[in-house]
């Protein structure tokens, strides 16, 4: 664990869910205060879809929809990002120990982890379930029910999600707390743990400053040291630069061999077509030839009509034993299937 997470953690806050005896959801640090979890069942849920609007504007935006959405001016509102989405829990009435400032809230939502893929699941709130429809990471549909929802209310929910609803309804699952999976615009007022937190970076920014200061006269002397073996390494430079061209202009050469080199892969037309007007019939002459990769093409005039003549005269050639011939008019149309590695380009 490093400096930054030892200190993170001193400001993390304890979280609490709200109700009569506010058990402990997640301990914190020791200035961290205390943050409130209020249960899905208290609050309403919103998704904004934002990503088309620049970085700059979304918070904006995200207050401006959540506005439009508070049913009195006394509801609070959580936002959470998720990229450029913003998901919304709008608390109608807000329990009175939940001050401004540091006493902050999270839904409760927003501390269930999300599976792994795209999945609509029921669960287990602290009243309640939840029933919720993920899709590409974010969560799409939420909904909440006082009890286990029946068949028809399951479906319906799935088939606002855009989905095909099962012949059952889903059994609700209970998960552990975790950490929240959206990013919440953080408070860095004076009192709040975020506040405190921003404070003792700066304290420790000053330490490394003080600390910077007493180091400077030894990175002085080791600059003055760098800079004379900078000039060093200058002369050496210099008296190596011809060894340095040769061994560049031999490894180009080198690479021009072996670029030549690959050209010459596979066996040449030239070689192919003295190995076919090696065995044609007596009288027979190549009136057209056309290659394309392992496919051969050979047009011949003269030396019988018998395409079973031309087959028998290849049949004993490696290269050419795969032929076959058709008659084209006063020609024969012969055809070639080359081995692999002599269909490569020559």
């Amino acid at each position: 664990m490093n400096l930054r997470t030892k200190l993170a953690a001193l400001f993390l806050p304890t979280r609490r869910l709200i109700g009569v005896d506010a058990p402990v959801v997640a301990p914190g640090g020791p200035l961290g205060g205390q943050q409130w979890v209020v249960p899905r069942a208290d609050c309403q849920y919103r998704r904004v879809d934002l990503s088309g609007m620049p970085a700059r504007h979304r918070e904006a935006a995200a207050r401006l929809a959540a506005a439009r959405h508070r049913p009195t001016p006394e509801a609070a509102t959580h936002i959470a990002w998720c990229e450029g989405i913003a998901h919304l829990w709008i608390w109608p009435a807000p329990a009175p120990e939940v001050a401004a400032g540091d006493q902050r809230w999270l839904p409760e939502t927003l501390l269930l982890a999300p599976p792994a893929g795209d999945e609509a699941r029921l669960l287990r709130t602290a009243r309640g379930v939840e029933g919720q429809w993920w899709q590409d990471g974010q969560l799409a549909l939420s909904q909440w029910w006082p009890d286990v929802p029946d068949e028809d209310a399951w479906r319906r929910f799935l088939r606002a999600g855009g989905l095909d609803a099962p012949a059952s309804t889903s059994t609700p699952v209970s998960l552990p707390w975790s950490a929240p999976w959206g990013d919440g615009r953080r408070q860095w007022l004076p009192g709040s743990a975020a506040g405190r937190e921003r404070l003792a970076w700066q304290a420790v920014g000053v330490a490394v400053a003080i600390l910077a200061g007493w180091m400077l006269a030894g990175l002085v002397r080791w600059h003055v040291a760098a800079g004379q073996l900078a000039k060093r390494v200058d002369v050496l430079r210099t008296e190596v630069a011809p060894v340095l061209a040769a061994r560049e202009r031999a490894e180009t050469a080198q690479a021009e061999i072996e670029r030549m080199r690959e050209l010459q892969t596979g066996v040449s037309d030239y070689a192919l077509m003295a190995q076919v007007v090696e065995v044609l019939p007596e009288g027979a002459q190549v009136k057209a030839w056309s290659r394309d990769g392992a496919k051969l093409q050979v047009l011949v005039a003269g030396g019988g009509n018998d395409p079973r003549a031309f087959v028998t005269a290849f049949a004993a050639q490696p290269l050419l034993a795969d032929a076959s011939a058709t008659p084209a008019g006063a020609a024969m149309q012969l055809n070639f299937v080359l081995p692999g590695q002599v269909g490569a380009a020559p």
